[in-house]
């Protein structure tokens, strides 16, 4: 396995060729109890909505295209508008007065999309694309209603895409539905895969939603996730499942069952994206939906964590327990969470942004209000799993690896007498002379990046190249990540 001067989490045991006391970890995020934003505006008289988009800016500024709720239940000709905030730290936004598009009249408000009061646009995601033309710099897909009147002169609703120069300005791609046919009733997750060399997309799947489609596809109805690519954003390939509720899911104990053919469980949004700052990793905050009892009881949400090497095959974390969890009762993220994308780096930090709700998914229109808002996560870089010893220590021995930096540096977390040491092998298991566990160094402390020495030493220049073995010892820690990296003298 060649894994050069990239970083490596442990999302899954592919560093495991050999373990003894070590075992993988979910690590949840640090959920702010304070609302960022609030709905404080006659277009935002329902509250914010689930599905938003944040991240920062090459020059630093932080960008969030939100979820504004004039209405809710769908469809509804002009229940939801895209809306623009922006932000110097992540944490105070300003909503300013764009004076594009009208709201009762007055263009005094920061609407973006869609350009006609009576439209609709829900679930939108915006990516800022670097490989496209300025014009083109970001893009977004969304749920589109036209109003009552263009309909009924044929124009059709569905997964519409847009560009914009600037994320302010947008418009609409030809030849709209993109994707024609595809199942939309949620946060629609695109972004490019350098590693596929495609446009990547994760949508709600139909076949699945309907009752007679989901009856021909040998299933009953229920939501879960797919997966379509294309090389130019235009042209789509046909859908595959990438999940859906298993025998486990399927299984859960209820204290009652309604008389109902769907499973206790769904899949609602996906939240899915690859992690660039590492090799071979995809995350995925799907909000999952439980519905046993009559009238949808408990109709609540809350998101787990799920993590992929290719984007495709997907494997739950922490024994699948919620990753973003609810409030307290009476809270306004009491009810349903939704992850909305993209991942933030901000110092040591990721921050992720989500959506709390106070009702349930089966509340009345009058009981919805201002019962949502948007909130923020925080966690580690990297720190989405961990390999973990505890107060006995462990170790695991690595596959055969070959790298291409001459540090070797880890992202680790250790208790007071927490240690770790690294003792470098041949392929058969013996340590090279001068970096055995005899001569290695004990890693402590607390550090998101820190480099491991052999007395004192820790230029691995003479390896770079080599076919070898990692050997980890440690004791009370947690390993986040490891990376060689390139380091000049």
């Amino acid at each position: 396995m060649d894994i050069g001067t990239h970083k490596q989490l442990f999302i899954d045991k592919r560093f495991f060729q050999i373990c003894d006391g070590v075992e993988l970890s979910m690590n949840l995020p640090t959920q702010d109890p304070d609302p960022v934003l609030i709905a404080d505006r006659p277009w935002e008289a329902k509250g914010i909505g689930a599905y938003s988009t944040a991240f920062r800016e090459p020059d630093g500024r932080f960008r969030l295209w939100y979820d504004a709720l004039v209405d809710v239940g769908l469809p509804q000709e002009g229940a939801r508008r895209l809306c623009y905030a922006e932000s110097e730290d992540g944490i105070h936004w300003k909503k300013p007065s764009l004076g594009l598009i009208p709201f009762r009249g007055f263009t005094e408000n920061n609407i973006v999309a869609p350009h006609l009061e009576r439209q609709s646009t829900q679930g939108t995601t915006v990516y800022r694309d670097e490989r496209a033309p300025a014009d083109e710099r970001y893009k977004l897909w969304s749920k589109f209603r036209p109003t009552d009147s263009q309909i009924a002169d044929g124009l059709r609703g569905g997964l519409w895409a847009m560009h914009s120069p600037d994320g302010i300005h947008w418009q609409t791609y030809p030849n709209q539905p993109n994707p024609p046919n595809q199942s939309c009733d949620t946060q629609n997750m695109f972004f490019w895969d350098n590693t596929f060399k495609c446009y990547v997309g994760y949508t709600r799947v139909r076949e699945t939603q309907n009752s007679e489609e989901a009856a021909l596809a040998g299933k009953v109805a229920y939501r879960s996730i797919g997966r379509i690519t294309s090389p130019d954003f235009r042209t789509w390939s046909p859908t595959q499942i990438v999940l859906e509720a298993d025998e486990e899911d399927l299984n859960i104990p209820v204290p009652s069952r309604f008389d109902d053919q769907r499973p206790s469980i769904d899949y609602y949004t996906s939240c899915a994206m690859k992690y660039e700052s590492a090799q071979d990793v995809y995350l995925m905050f799907p909000s999952v939906y439980y519905h046993w009892g009559e009238q949808g009881f408990p109709a609540t949400m809350d998101t787990q964590l799920l993590t992929s090497r290719d984007g495709i095959s997907w494997q739950r974390q922490g024994e699948r327990r919620p990753f973003l969890q609810h409030g307290m009762d009476d809270e306004v993220h009491s009810g349903m969470i939704f992850a909305n994308p993209w991942l933030i780096p901000v110092d040591d930090e990721l921050w992720l942004y989500y959506a709390g709700m106070a009702h349930n998914h089966a509340a009345a229109p009058d009981d919805v209000g201002r019962s949502s808002s948007l909130f923020r996560a925080r966690m580690r870089r990297d720190g989405f799993v961990s390999a973990d010893a505890g107060f006995g220590g462990g170790q695991f021995i690595t596959p055969v690896l070959q790298f291409g930096g001459n540090r070797l540096e880890l992202n680790l977390n250790g208790s007071a007498g927490g240690w770790l040491q690294v003792e470098i092998q041949d392929t058969t298991g013996r340590p090279l002379p001068r970096f055995g566990l005899a001569e290695a160094d004990p890693v402590v402390g607390n550090a998101i990046s820190k480099t491991v020495t052999w007395k004192g030493n820790g230029d691995l220049s003479e390896v770079i190249g080599e076919s070898v073995r990692l050997r980890f010892v440690l004791r009370d820690t947690k390993l986040y990540a490891f990376q060689f990296v390139s380091f000049q003298q």
